[in-house]
C-alpha cells in the first residue's frame, strides 16, 4: 500500500498544510482539500474515487475544481463515498448550481452517465473501492466525521480523519492485524486545549492520552498541525518521547 499526503500551501514554506488530501495507491484520494491542484494533470486523470470523511472546507475544497478539470476525459462518473450527511452538505452547499455545477446533473462527453455519481457509505459498514476494503467510524469533531481503516492484502492503515478524544477509531486499530500505521489529528499546541476542545482537535498532550488506548506499536504520524502552530506541535511532540510518533512529510509516499 502507497500513501501520500499531498501538498496543499501554494507558496514558500510549503510543509505548511492547511488543507488535507491523502492519495492512496496513486487512484483513491481521501478528503480533496488540496486534490484539483496539488497533482500534475496526468495524476488527476488517474483517480475517479475520492472518499470525504467530513463536509468542513479545508477537506473539499477543491473537489469542484478536480471534477471540472478532470471532465473532459472522464470514461465513468468521478464517485464521492461519503455519509449521507456529507452528501447532502455537497449537495446542497457545494454542487447546486450556485457555488459550482451541479455535476451529478452534468452527462458526461463519452455518454456514460453523469460526471458526479455519490454512494453513502454507513459507519462499522466496510466497502470496497480500488482494490481496498474500507471500514468507517465516528470520531468526534464538530460535524458528523468518520475516521477509516484502509485494508489490503498486506497493509492496513488507519485515518482518523479531523478528531478529539474518541474510542471507536482506536478500538478499530487495535483489531486490525495487519495495521502499519496511523495518521491522526493534532492541530494545536498544548497551551490551545480550550481551543482544540471547542474546534474538537487533539493537541500533543491530547494525542499522548489517546495513544494509551492503542495496544499495537506501530508508527503514527500527526497531521494536519495548524500552520501558525506549527513548529510548537512539533516541539510538543517530540518532548512525548514517544519513539513511534512523528509528523508526516508531506508529499513523501510511505510504503508498506
Amino acid at each position: 500500500m502507497r500513501v501520500k499526503l499531498l501538498p496543499s500551501n501554494c507558496s514558500d514554506p510549503a510543509r505548511l498544510q492547511p488543507l488535507t488530501t491523502f492519495l492512496v495507491n496513486d487512484t483513491l484520494a481521501i478528503d480533496a482539500g488540496s486534490l484539483g491542484y496539488a497533482l500534475g494533470l496526468d495524476q488527476q486523470r488517474l483517480i475517479r474515487r475520492v472518499i470525504v470523511t467530513h463536509s468542513h472546507s479545508d477537506h473539499t475544497a477543491s473537489l469542484p475544481i478536480f471534477i471540472a478539470e478532470v471532465f473532459p476525459f472522464l470514461q465513468e462518473p468521478v464517485t464521492v463515498y461519503a455519509t449521507q450527511e456529507v452528501i447532502t452538505s455537497l449537495r446542497e452547499h457545494v454542487f447546486n448550481d450556485l457555488i459550482w455545477p451541479d455535476f451529478h446533473n452534468i452527462q458526461l462527453l463519452s455518454g456514460n452517465g453523469p460526471g458526479l455519481q455519490y454512494i453513502e457509505i454507513k459507519t462499522g459498514v466496510p466497502f470496497e473501492a480500488d482494490s481496498l476494503r474500507i471500514t468507517p467510524v465516528w470520531t468526534n469533531h464538530v460535524v458528523p466525521t468518520v475516521g477509516l481503516a484502509v485494508e489490503e492484502d498486506h497493509a492496513a492503515v488507519i485515518f482518523t480523519s479531523d478528531t478529539y478524544h474518541t474510542n471507536d477509531i482506536w478500538e478499530l486499530a487495535n483489531r486490525l492485524e495487519r495495521l502499519k500505521a496511523i495518521f491522526v489529528d493534532v492541530s494545536y499546541p498544548n497551551e490551545m486545549e480550550s481551543l482544540a476542545a471547542v474546534s474538537k482537535h487533539l493537541t500533543p498532550r491530547a494525542l499522548d492520552e489517546e495513544l494509551r488506548k492503542l495496544t499495537r506499536a506501530v508508527p503514527v504520524f500527526a497531521v494536519h498541525l495548524k500552520p501558525q502552530f506549527r513548529s510548537k506541535v512539533i516541539e510538543q511532540l517530540e518532548q512525548l518521547n514517544r519513539p513511534n510518533v512523528s509528523v508526516a512529510e508531506i508529499g513523501h509516499e510511505y510504503v508498506w
